[in-house]
């Protein structure tokens, strides 16, 4: 970032008409890598480096609040003054306006590190009596086409455009050296808060402390979680292999029972669906008969609207000549009534037009007299003018006499007051003096006891401070955190190891028992398909079904009516024995039991073996399915068995040696670890409890310091403030004494000013009073101006009133001739209705003769039917309507039954086999089948297998989260109480890399002294290599070379601050006057070189007059006499 220009307008002292402008890139500034801010006292040499501030962030090192907040410093009881509710509080960056002028800004220009060039704007107006909202704007400056071109940007986006917030700004480009010797000189305890205040980090130890304990609380919280998870599942697990297949079971046989029920109930449902669109068919068909009849009576309703109908469309044309013969009549009739109107038009206008020519007469005869009478009176309306305007000007001398009297009045007035206000301020101010003395005298006693009070105090709280502070010198927080680390970690490890060996043992415990029941399925699955081999059900079908076949041959009719044919001693035909002894009932009767018993025992071992096998084939199924879950689980716990190998292996040992496999070794070991843990924690709680206590008593004592010492600037300024009260007054009564001669002469030569301005106005208003009775001789009371422009007036207005009589006289002739006109027209149109009136009528007589004439019309027609059709009012159209919409009606009605009994008779070919209620019931009985069961079944199989697959990721995820708890909880422990711990660690780290860039520039100043940081602490010390490298306290340090020690921290800070970001001006603000001549150019030397060496433009604000020698290029505070303004000057010009 590089500043370009800055333009200033009434801010503070700097208050020149045109303005201020600062050119930081040409001129003198350009040409030199550093200048000087010079000026006396109180000319407005910071407010360069405010105006800024104000463009950049709205806030400056002097007025660091951004918004107008009333001054809260103040409680005013009762109604404010109304300046005391507009004034603004004394940070409020809008007091920098100069007090009396109305509008004031700042603009800087500069070049972003983006490498555009941009203008930041800060504007304040002050309305009336109190102060508007500040105005900021940014704009974008540029070029197109040679041109200067202006874009406005967003001014809220300016810290990210500089790369830096207002705090980063002020130790980065802006360095003020008292924060930095302060810090110098700091103690070590109290050299962290003011550590954090430069680098701006006060609040970031804190969210990080937050931070880390919100992570630990989730850590704890998420492993809450997954244990009680793991927890939940763990309850859903089915116990036994046997169980799990019995539950399959039951679950295929419950799924099959229910997958018949369904198609039958859908073929139920089918069914009954034929049933209600049969009797939705016949409603349909009941409802569409009775819409057909309704339809039908409908249109039959309207038959005799339909023959009047069509007699009326017969008759149009007799119709149509009957309306014209009427409309004639009519026309004939109208125009004979107009004709007796415009005859008495005529008369009236005729009459009218006598009395108007008579009015014309008196008109003209009024306009002579008008005239007649302006010329008389011009005269005297002349000579009147003159002298009204003579008495304007005395009327003008009056007022000015008048007013000068008042005047004169007023400023006697004003001195007799001054006279008596001089007599009373003698004798108040002689009463302040000796009040002001009395109160200087009470004060400084008050002041002495307090302050006594106050010393006491601190010296108290120091004490106490020390006494604490002297406990914790040589403890370690490192160590001791450390330590407790260290002991945290061996109890973890040991609590791993614990566990690790546990598993291993549940685990191999679970592998030798699932390999025995492996083995023993193994070998039952053997011995079921050798019995299965044993079993001859194909054997004992075959026979079977040969015997069943003999019995029903020996038992058909055929065969019994063959036997009983066959004769002993005759060969049978079919086998030729000659002996036949089943031919006797009796004996193939018993042979038929006998053979009938024989099936039945075949019969009952082929079931037995079928029963046998189906059985041993079950127990072999379930067998496999126990045996593939066993190889399963195997295959798990060997896998789980090598990662927790992999884990022992992994676990740190303890010191040299590894832990022991004995896992009752390792539950003797915890109570000694356990103790070790609890003996560290102690330790560092200890510690921590010590710390806050001297933070308290740091803090205690740093309060009464503070107390004492703005106590005593308090009572420095009250002192100060009473001295100068009693000096005020003593000045004020002299004042006063010495105006009294004065004052009294003046009020004598103002007495006579007066009597000269009240004679003068006398003789002014006799003038007046001359002229105004001199006009009145001429017109009385009346303006001349008004008395003749009233009389032209009337002139004019009676001849225009004869013009407009003429105009008036000329329409109504018009007229007359127009209504002449038109009694001639009308007769002539009267005679063409009569004659289109008697066509009309033949035309008619001769249409119903015609008509009557034609045998096809049932009815004889005459002109009073014809009449009584034209008076007809039926609405035909709507009749016409009505019928073409009731035929439709009916067609559609008729269509829509036919097409539903069509439909009927379809639907009822598809009749099912079954009648309703027998369906219904069916129906009912499925409906009731209920499938809890099977649904409760499959619910705690699902349970089941998400419990083992949750489990399963549930087991890592558990030793996941709390591995993590036992982390955050360990940070947490480390860091301390809000992260106070924490913040010492890393505010040494932030001291070291300060240091280091810190040293570089101290280099350059001056090669005799180094800093150097108190290892593991916030301690500083000096290295004096002029002395043998003795290392000295900074409390050591003259004025002199704490300034080049405090010097190098504010230009290592600013290098610290900037990091990547490039930003080629630095202000250094006073502080020079401590240094030595040869010290001083050696120290501007080095601040010259920090434009080769860090690319800056320095500005250096400095009242020492070695300085103003020294640095040539400077930027000039002058003032403009006591007047409190000052205007800038650029040396050399």
């Amino acid at each position: 970032m590089k500043f370009i220009k800055l333009e200033i307008l009434n801010l503070a002292s700097l208050d020149r008409e045109e303005g201020e402008t600062i050119h930081f890139t040409s001129g003198a500034l350009g040409e030199s890598n550093i200048f000087s801010i010079v000026g006396p006292t109180g000319s407005g040499k910071s407010t360069i480096l405010d105006a800024i501030c104000l463009a950049l962030y709205n806030r400056a090192p002097r007025y660091p609040r951004k918004k107008g907040d009333r001054n809260q410093n103040i409680e005013i009881y009762g109604t404010p003054e109304e300046g005391e509710r507009n004034r603004l509080a004394p940070t409020d960056s809008r007091n920098i306006l100069t007090r009396g002028r109305k509008e004031g800004y700042s603009k800087l220009t500069f070049r972003a590190n983006n490498g555009l060039v941009y203008r930041a704007e800060w504007y304040v107006r002050f309305q009336r009596v109190k102060y508007e909202n500040v105005r900021t704007a940014l704009y974008l400056l540029g070029s197109k086409e040679g041109r200067p071109t202006e874009e406005e940007a967003d001014w809220s986006t300016l810290p990210e455009l500089i790369g830096l917030d207002y705090d980063q700004f002020l130790r980065t480009v802006l360095i003020a050296q008292g924060s930095f010797a302060n810090f110098l000189t700091a103690k070590e305890n109290e050299r962290y808060e003011l550590l954090e205040k430069l680098i701006g980090c006060e609040e970031q130890y804190a969210l990080i402390a937050a931070g880390i304990k919100q992570q630990r609380d989730l850590a704890q919280q998420a492993y809450q979680a997954v244990t009680a998870d793991f927890a939940a599942f763990e309850k859903d697990l089915i116990g036994s292999e046997e169980e799990l297949q019995l539950l399959a079971d039951r679950i295929k046989q419950l799924e099959e029972e229910d997958r018949k029920a369904k198609a039958e109930l859908s073929a139920v449902t089918e069914a009954l669906a034929w049933y209600v669109a049969d009797d939705q068919q016949r409603r349909n068909i009941a409802r569409y008969e009775e819409a057909f009849l309704g339809a039908r009576q409908r249109l039959y309703a309207i038959k005799g609207d339909v023959d009047r109908l069509r007699l009326h469309d017969a008759t149009l044309p007799a119709v149509d000549l009957y309306k014209a013969m009427r409309t004639a009549e009519h026309n004939r009739a109208r125009m004979g009534t107009e004709l007796e109107r415009i005859t008495k038009q005529r008369t009236e206008k005729e009459r009218l037009l006598e009395e108007e020519n008579r009015r014309q007469t008196e008109l003209t005869q009024m306009a002579a007299g008008a005239g007649k009478e302006v010329e008389q009176m011009k005269p005297h309306i002349d000579r009147a003018r003159i002298i009204k305007g003579e008495l304007a000007a005395a009327s003008l001398s009056v007022k000015e006499k008048q007013e000068a009297q008042t005047v004169a009045e007023k400023a006697i007035q004003k001195a007799d007051q001054q006279v008596a206000d001089n007599a009373a301020a003698i004798v108040k101010a002689e009463r302040k003096q000796k009040k002001a003395e009395e109160s200087l005298a009470v004060l400084r006693k008050e002041v002495e006891a307090r302050s006594g009070q106050l010393a006491a105090a601190v010296e108290t709280a120091t004490a106490a401070y020390e006494k604490e502070r002297g406990k914790a010198d040589g403890m370690d927080a490192l160590a001791l955190q450390e330590a407790k680390s260290k002991a945290e970690h061996r109890q973890h490890n040991l609590k791993e190891a614990i566990r690790i060996r546990r598993a291993m043992t549940t685990n191999q415990q679970a592998l030798d028992k699932g390999a025995e029941t492996i083995a023993t399925l193994t070998d039952r699955n053997k011995a079921i398909e050798a019995s299965i081999a044993q079993l001859t059900i194909e054997k004992l079908s075959e026979e079977l079904e040969t015997l069943r076949k003999t019995h029903t041959l020996m038992t058909s009719d055929h065969w019994e009516a063959h036997r009983a044919g066959l004769e002993e001693g005759a060969a049978c035909p079919l086998c030729g024995s000659t002996h036949h002894p089943y031919q006797d009932q009796q004996v193939f009767a018993s042979v038929v039991s006998e053979f009938t018993q024989l099936i039945e025992d075949k019969q009952h071992t082929l079931e037995a073996q079928r029963t046998e096998k189906e059985k041993l084939n079950r127990e072999k199924s379930q067998n496999e399915g126990r045996l593939k879950s066993l190889t399963e689980n195997a295959r798990l716990l060997t896998d789980e068995q090598g990662r927790l190998e992999k884990e022992w292996g992994e676990l740190p040992t303890q010191g040299t040696t590894g832990w022991s496999e004995d896992v009752e070794e390792l539950l003797s070991m915890q109570e000694a670890v356990a103790e070790a843990v609890v003996k560290a924690s102690k330790a560092l709680a200890d510690y921590n409890t010590l710390v806050k206590e001297i933070d308290r008593l740091r803090q205690a004592k740093d309060l009464a310091t503070e107390a004492q010492g703005k106590y005593q600037q308090q009572a420095d300024q009250q002192v100060k403030k009473a001295e100068n009260l009693c000096a005020d007054a003593q000045a004020s009564l002299l004042t006063e004494r010495g105006k009294t001669d004065n004052l009294v002469k003046q009020q004598e030569e103002k007495r006579q000013a007066l009597q000269q301005a009240t004679a003068a106005w006398e003789k002014a208003v006799a003038e007046v009073r001359e002229k105004e009775a001199a006009i009145k001789a001429e017109i009385e009371e009346m303006d001349p101006n008004a008395l003749e422009q009233r009389l032209t007036k009337a002139k004019a207005e009676a001849d225009e009133a004869v013009v407009k009589q003429g105009e008036v006289i000329g329409k109504i002739r018009e007229a007359i001739t127009g209504l002449a006109g038109r009694l001639e027209t009308m007769a002539k149109e009267m005679d063409n209705e009569q004659k289109q009136h008697d066509h009309a009528r033949q035309q008619l007589a001769d249409w119903i003769t015609a008509y009557n004439e034609d045998s096809s019309h049932p009815t004889l027609l005459s002109l009073d039917d014809i009449a009584r059709l034209y008076a007809a009012t039926d609405p035909w159209e709507e009749i016409r309507e009505r019928l073409q919409r009731l035929t439709e009606n009916l067609t559609k009605a008729e269509t829509t039954l036919q097409n539903e009994r069509r439909t009927n008779i379809e639907h009822q070919q598809k009749r099912p086999d079954r009648n309703k209620e027998v369906l219904l019931a069916r129906k009912a009985e499925l409906e009731g089948l209920s499938s809890t069961e099977l649904t409760d079944a499959k619910a705690r199989m699902q349970r089941h297998e998400t419990a083992k697959q949750r489990m399963g990721a549930l087991f890592e995820k558990r030793q996941e989260a709390e591995q993590r708890k036992m982390e955050w909880e360990q940070i947490a422990d480390a860091i301390g109480s809000e992260g106070r711990t924490l913040r010492k660690i890393a505010q040494c780290y932030t001291l070291r890399f300060l240091i280091e860039h810190a040293n570089v520039e101290i280099r350059k100043f001056n090669s005799r002294y180094e800093l150097m940081q108190v290892k593991n602490s916030l301690g500083i010390r000096v290295i004096d290599h002029d002395r043998a490298d003795d290392v000295r306290d900074t409390t050591s340090l003259s004025g002199g070379e704490t300034f080049i020690v405090s010097l190098g921290l504010a230009l290592g800070l600013s290098a610290l601050s900037s990091r990547n970001l490039s930003f080629e001006n630095l202000f250094i603000d006073e502080g020079f006057g401590t240094l030595d001549p040869d010290t001083l150019s050696t120290v501007i030397d080095a601040l010259a070189m920090l434009q080769s060496s860090q690319g800056k433009k320095v500005g250096v604000i400095s009242h020492t007059d070695t300085m103003s020698e020294r640095i040539t290029t400077q930027i000039r505070i002058v003032k403009n006499g006591n007047t409190g303004s000052s205007h800038i000057e650029i040396y050399p010009q």
